[in-house]
């Protein structure tokens, strides 16, 4: 399995996909400087630190995950490999855990980048600005529990478009249901039902009602695990010839 993986993961050097994993935390750095710099900053850190959170639950990480599952996907459709890499002598669900577990660790390391590129958008905004003052001090621990959670609460759009991706040979599905879905999301924001669409889970994370908030991980994490797990048996199962 290890050997899988280690493999899954070299392909990615050969690819768009780690420029594509660059572009939302030069994003989030670049509008933080802009917004810190012009004097528009959040008055105090927490507000900064959950502002950069909500623009990476509400449309960054839906469209990272739209782009990079998409690309991750495209190694194998794209030259058309599927039966050279499944005719390797390991089972057919490692090499699919495998590339669910490549894609995860990619997003996690994302979500890593963007938390910091939040927080190093306001310091050098700071230096930039005439008298800009954010008051309090930057909670890392504050920042990293934000992310983290919501990382876990999109794990179930992530099943669902690795889903898609892996198995259309085309990208316009996937990327069509996520910026479907992303768009749906926009106009359910304040919807009361809007926490159990699976694209608004992440932003549920911010909720002020602690029973919300932890409703949508639960759901998002645990829906997530069973689709991804679901997908695997599926795709290992299905005749790629």
């Amino acid at each position: 399995m290890i050997n899988v993986l280690i493999a899954e993961a070299t392909k990615l050097r050969r690819s768009l996909v780690l420029l594509v994993a660059t572009t939302p935390p030069v994003m989030v750095f670049a509008l933080g400087v802009l917004i810190v710099a012009s004097g528009n900053a959040p008055p105090e850190w927490t507000m900064h630190t959950m502002a950069g959170a909500a623009i990476w639950a509400f449309f960054l990480l839906p469209m990272s995950v739209i782009g990079l599952t998409a690309l991750i996907a495209q190694l194998e459709h794209g030259p058309d490999t599927w039966s050279h890499t499944l005719a390797l002598p390991v089972p057919r669900w490692q090499i699919f855990l495998a590339k669910a577990l490549v894609a995860l660790g990619l997003m996690a390391v994302v979500s890593l980048a963007v938390a910091f590129a939040s927080w190093a958008s306001a310091l050098v905004g700071l230096q930039l600005g005439d008298g800009v003052v954010i008051a309090g001090r930057f909670d890392p621990v504050l920042a990293l529990r934000l992310y983290g959670w919501m990382f876990v609460a999109g794990l179930l759009v992530m099943a669902i478009q690795w889903s898609l991706a892996m198995r259309f040979r085309s990208f316009a599905a996937p990327v069509s249901v996520g910026i479907g879905g992303t768009f749906v999301a926009v106009a359910a924001t304040s919807a009361e039902k809007g926490l159990y669409f699976p694209w608004l889970m992440p932003v549920n994370v911010l909720a002020s009602d602690d029973g919300r908030s932890d409703l949508a991980i639960m759901m998002g994490g645990i829906g997530g695990l069973i689709v991804f797990g679901l997908a695997i048996i599926w795709l290992s199962r299905r005749d790629w010839g």
